[in-house]
């Protein structure tokens, strides 16, 4: 009964300890397996560390600040293709920016030189887009300039944007009809309201059948007459986009960043300058459209023949054949075109 109770003391507790025994071999032999083992796991330990600390001493050793620079080159340099060997490969040099900086400077400058000249003996600016237009943008260019040579040739005392702004003030200053014809009303910023009205209707009926006339037909050049006559204006400026390659679609160039292209050549040509006094005229718009192209409001001019003896300022539009994609409207094809003049001139005031 006590031998029962001893085994299973024992059992509870879990296998006996080895001893050594000078008898059997067994304990000994058990011993030595678990020193060995410890040993082993010891050995393990010390190894997995000295294999990490020297995988990380690598890592250390390959990060780019210890890079040698055969090493930096052989990684920058491409695989030799087929049929290419790799012991004559040389790295390309590096291009110097401000080098690039410096060409690109002086190209500009030599180019606002041309344009200046051009301007000056000749009353021409060249503007040439790199890539197509939208018809929608050939509207806007001639609109804009319609706008700009009002201006500067001083047809209107200030830009079209602040007389529009100032008309909508007036719109909204309150003032009853009764006390406009007792005493004539000034706009704000002085200007005569009744005739700044009139100047803006006239001007704001033009530029919208600009718009529907460029929706049906493609106009490859514009005329603004002031003073004078059709057949002799006082002064003659002409918009002439016969090699503009007009395309639609999202490839095509901004409309406002050709404007600023197109606004500072003209700047820089200086072409609406004039040091003759100005006097007050009415502006006559012409356009070349294609005689079939159905438009009511601008009256056909078969038998108009541009003038010559005056001197006229012409602004050349077009865009560069390599990167528009587009060719423009062959030369053949103008003989279906006729001149239209627009049945409303644009008179001019001051304050």
């Amino acid at each position: 009964m006590a031998g029962e109770t001893e085994t299973e003391i024992q059992d509870s507790v879990g296998p006996p300890v080895p001893t050594i025994s000078a008898e059997t071999g067994t304990q000994t032999e058990t011993e030595g397996q678990y020193k060995a083992g410890r040993l082993v796991l010891t050995d393990s330990a010390e190894i997995g560390t000295q294999t990490g600390t020297e995988t990380e001493r690598e890592r250390q050793d390959m990060s780019p600040e210890r890079e040698s620079g055969e090493e930096q080159r052989s990684r920058r340099e491409p695989a030799p293709g087929p049929g290419e060997t790799g012991s004559v490969q040389t790295e390309a040099p590096v291009p110097d920016v401000s080098e690039s900086g410096r060409e690109d400077s002086g190209t500009r400058a030599c180019d606002d030189e041309e344009t200046a000249r051009k301007g000056r003996e000749e009353g021409r600016v060249d503007v040439v887009f790199p890539g197509s237009v939208t018809l929608d943008g050939c509207c806007r260019f001639v609109c804009e300039l319609l706008k700009c040579v009002l201006y500067q040739r001083q047809q209107l005392p200030m830009t079209y944007d602040q007389m529009v702004f100032f008309q909508k003030q007036q719109h909204t200053s309150g003032r009853s009809e009764e006390a406009e014809v007792k005493k004539p009303a000034k706009a704000c910023g002085g200007l005569p309201w009744r005739r700044c009205q009139r100047t803006l209707q006239d001007l704001d009926e033009v530029l919208s059948n600009l718009e529907a006339l460029f929706s049906l037909s493609h106009v490859p050049r514009v005329l603004f007459m002031l003073g004078g006559s059709a057949v002799l204006p006082a002064e003659l400026y002409e918009v002439n986009m016969e090699a503009v390659a007009v395309r639609g679609g999202e490839k095509c160039l901004r409309t406002s960043w050709c404007l600023r292209q197109l606004f500072r050549a003209l700047f820089v040509a200086d072409l609406l300058s004039d040091v003759k006094p100005v006097r007050l005229v009415s502006t006559t718009v012409m356009a070349l459209a294609h005689r079939d192209c159905g438009v009511a409001w601008f009256k056909p001019k078969v038998d108009f023949k541009v003038p010559t003896k005056v001197k006229r300022r012409v602004v050349s539009l077009s865009c560069d054949a390599a990167l528009s994609g587009g060719a423009p409207v062959a030369a053949a094809d103008w003989d279906d075109y006729i001149w239209f003049q627009a049945p409303v001139a644009v008179k001019g005031f001051s304050t």
